[in-house]
């Protein structure tokens, strides 16, 4: 099947987070929640970048679809973090999301598959199609031309095995940044966040891929720890999720209101 271009066609493209980041940190969190509102909203209080987590919560790609629209409306990018390496990697970027996050990367032929899932040729082999990141087949060559540049591929490191690959997978073209995961990789570690065990080996796979000329990022548990990790030149940011402010913001009010009786 062949697609064309319309001139007067314009692409429902994602915004250009990967260059964004070489330029300077960005901030936002991970949502769980299934409303696009949620994502407004979340763009609407400042978030430059939310990650829907389709890894974790109750997403199917049409709700996901509705969660970049909602980004795009408001000026923040939405990245899809997809279960695993697979048929999910492409249709996720199918929706015009920015960029793609692959949960607990253990191998460098890990981090080449998801190449060829999410680069188009010659550096991968993904295939293009009549979806939404195309203007649905009617901006096929806007979308082509940009694509590899433009949408951010995220390998996150958050395994032992991970740990004990990292200087393989990080030499791997295609990857632009590689996220620590900190409550797995303790988990994955037999330890606690934080401890020094834990924090030995987010610095070795921070280090790691700084020496590549990779990007970097991680989870953190407030705004105080985004900006410990921003100076140590961490470039995506992501605070909590959106159920921790509700539940943090709630439980405070509630907590103030019950003290009054």
């Amino acid at each position: 099947m062949s697609y064309g271009s319309l001139p007067s066609a314009r692409a429902a493209s994602a915004r250009a987070l990967r260059p964004t980041i070489a330029e300077r940190a960005v901030v936002g969190t991970f949502q769980i929640i299934a409303s696009p509102t949620v994502t407004e909203v979340l763009a609407v209080a400042g978030a430059d970048v939310i990650v829907a987590d389709a890894e974790h919560a109750a997403f199917d790609l049409p709700i996901l679809e509705q969660f970049v629209r909602a980004g795009e409306f408001r000026g923040a990018s939405v990245v899809i973090r997809v279960p695993g390496i697979g048929l999910d990697l492409s249709r996720a970027l199918d929706t015009g999301a920015a960029g793609v996050v692959v949960p607990r990367v253990e191998s460098a032929s890990e981090a080449e598959a998801i190449v060829r899932a999410t680069r188009f040729p010659p550096m991968g082999a993904r295939g293009i199609g009549p979806a939404r990141a195309t203007a649905y087949g009617l901006d096929v060559p806007t979308y082509r031309a940009s694509a590899n540049d433009d949408l951010l591929v995220v390998a996150m490191i958050e395994t032992s095995a991970g740990l004990d690959a990292v200087d393989e997978i990080v030499t791997v073209d295609g990857i632009d940044l590689i996220m620590v995961g900190p409550a797995d990789l303790a988990s994955s570690l037999g330890t606690t966040v934080g401890s020094p065990e834990h924090a030995d080996a987010v610095t070795r796979i921070l280090e790691a891929a700084h020496a590549a000329g990779r990007q970097t990022g991680i989870h953190c548990a407030d705004a105080a720890e985004a900006e410990r990790y921003r100076q140590r030149g961490v470039r995506l940011l992501l605070i909590g999720t959106d159920v921790s402010f509700l539940a943090s913001t709630a439980s405070t009010e509630f907590s103030g209101a019950a003290a009054d009786d």
